[in-house]
This record gives structure tokens, C-alpha cells and sequence, in this order.
């Protein structure tokens, strides 16, 4: 499973690269809309709530609403990239993986429609849109009852800037979260046009595997029950596997057990007793067809 950490690292750095874009892009939003909300805070409105109002209009800017293929803007231009280097990644590391699991299989050539990659980017962006109403309305709201209660200006802006940090935590959670997705979408196609009808569940061996994914480690799926991203930040990953293969390679046939024992060794929640809490992204809990 070296291979599958190697492309995980690849695609954490490409992670990290769109995070910052992002974040730069928040500071710069937030510091222009900042200087125009000091004017309206300024201003001798008669009406305070025409006052709020123009505030948290201002404020609601800070993440564009739609995603316009024909009019990139700068949180397009970065999610953009990054889904496509998920996607392509994934084809990659699903390509690999069949290769070292299955030798002796033949290489299909799979692509991604632009539909899919445009649908990974709507979402990853209406998340970051849905944060970005939230900030908007509580920072609004904050600002409107400084200006209330008479509280200085930098105590405000400084809660305002506290309040930012919240969004750009929610949304490193939301790029890595959304790459993965984009990323085991993209192996999953790779799975389906190989005729690949088993995975095993491949969970990062470290103390980061929760409730959830470690249990999983090693257990063998029929392909589409089991998807993941199982939750936010989930770093799991969907590896092929052939039970013909199992039968005639003892070592192969190791893999599941090697791979639990594995996760065992670092993780806090290895126990199977617990191996049916579901995910937060899924409907129903899977049943593996090994235990």
C-alpha cells in the first residue's frame, strides 16, 4: 500500500497549495470589504437597520455564490485545479493499485466528463458559500451591536478576524474532505471499467484512524456499498482486490489481515465490535463480505 500513501502525500500537497490560494484569497476579500464596512459604520444613518443591512450585504461577498465556468473567479480558479488533480491523481493511483493487485489484468484508458468535475466543483463551492452566509450573518450581527453598545472599533474588527479564522478552518476541512471525494470518485470509475467488483478498505495506519475507518481496515466490500470520504478529513481508500488471486497467493491472501493488524498497532478504535457505526456521508452501513 505504499503506493496509495505515495499518491495520499501527492495529493495532501496539492491540498495544502489550494488552502493557502484560498486563504490569501479570504484576507485579501476580508481587508476590501473591511475598509468599506468602516465607512458604514461611520455614517449617520437614520435608520440603524438600513445600517446593518448594508453591512452584511457587504460582508456577504466575501465568497462568491455561484460557480461561472465562463467567468472564472479566483475561488474557481482553485478548486478547479485541485478537483482536477484529484481526479487525476485517482485514475493514477487506481491504475497502480490494479496493476500491483491484479499483474496480469489489461490496462483500460478511463476519463473524467467535464459534468463530473463540474459537479465536484458546485459542491465543494457551495460549502464554502454556506460558511460563508454564516460568517456574514454573525459578523454582521456582531458589528451591529458594537456599533450599539458603543465598543471600539478594533475590538470589533479583531472579533471579526476571529470569527474569519472559523471560516478558513472550515474550509481547509472542505478541500481536503472534497479532494478525496473527487480523488476515490475517479478510482471508483478506474474500478468499474476494469470489471473490479471487490475493494478492500485501506485505512491510514496512524492515530488519526477514528471510530469509524478503523474497524474497516482490511475488510473486503463489493464495490459500491462502501464509498469514502466516510466524514470530513477522512484519508481512507478504496484498494482492489480479487478473491481468485487470494485463493491462489497465500501472501495476498494475507493482506487484509497484515493491513488490520497494521491499523491495530497505531490506532485508539480497532476494535470490530464497533465495525457497524456508520459514516457521516452514508445512508446505511455497509456489511463487509469478510469479517
Amino acid at each position: 500500500m505504499r503506493l496509495v500513501e505515495r499518491y495520499n502525500q501527492i495529493l495532501r500537497t496539492t491540498e495544502d497549495a489550494t488552502i493557502q490560494r484560498l486563504d490569501a484569497v479570504l484576507d485579501a476579500s476580508f481587508n476590501r470589504l473591511l475598509r468599506r464596512v468602516r465607512v458604514h459604520m461611520r455614517a449617520g444613518y437614520s435608520d440603524p437597520a438600513q445600517r446593518n443591512l448594508a453591512i452584511l450585504q457587504l460582508l456577504r461577498r466575501l465568497i462568491p455564490s455561484t460557480v461561472r465556468p465562463e467567468a472564472l473567479d479566483a475561488y474557481d480558479r482553485a478548486l478547479r485545479t485541485l478537483v482536477t488533480e484529484a481526479q487525476r491523481l485517482g485514475l493514477l493511483s487506481a491504475a497502480g493499485t490494479t496493476e500491483d493487485a491484479m499483474p496480469t489484468r489489461p490496462r483500460v484508458d478511463v476519463t473524467i466528463p467535464l459534468d463530473a468535475t463540474l459537479a465536484a466543483l458546485q459542491q465543494a463551492k457551495t460549502f464554502l458559500w454556506k460558511h460563508g452566509q454564516t460568517f456574514a450573518e454573525t459578523t454582521a450581527t456582531l458589528i451591529a451591536q458594537g456599533i450599539t453598545e458603543g465598543r471600539p472599533t478594533a475590538a470589533m474588527v479583531t472579533d471579526a478576524r476571529q470569527r474569519l479564522d472559523v471560516v478558513k478552518s472550515r474550509a481547509e476541512t472542505i478541500v481536503r474532505t472534497e479532494s478525496l471525494r473527487a480523488y476515490n470518485t475517479a478510482s471508483d470509475r478506474y474500478y468499474s471499467a476494469q470489471g473490479i467488483d471487490t475493494v478492500l478498505y485501506y485505512a491510514t495506519a496512524d492515530d488519526r484512524s477514528c471510530t469509524i475507518c478503523a474497524p474497516r481496515a482490511g475488510r473486503i466490500y463489493r464495490r459500491g456499498t462502501v464509498t469514502t470520504p466516510l466524514h470530513p478529513n477522512c484519508r481512507c481508500y478504496l484498494a482492489p482486490w480479487s478473491q481468485n488471486i487470494a485463493e491462489l497467493d497465500p501472501d495476498y491472501a494475507e493482506m487484509p489481515q497484515r493491513h488490520r493488524k497494521e491499523v491495530a498497532a497505531t490506532s485508539r478504535f480497532p476494535d470490530a465490535s464497533i465495525l457497524n457505526k456508520r459514516g457521516v456521508f452514508e445512508q446505511i452501513t455497509p456489511t463487509p463480505l469478510s469479517v
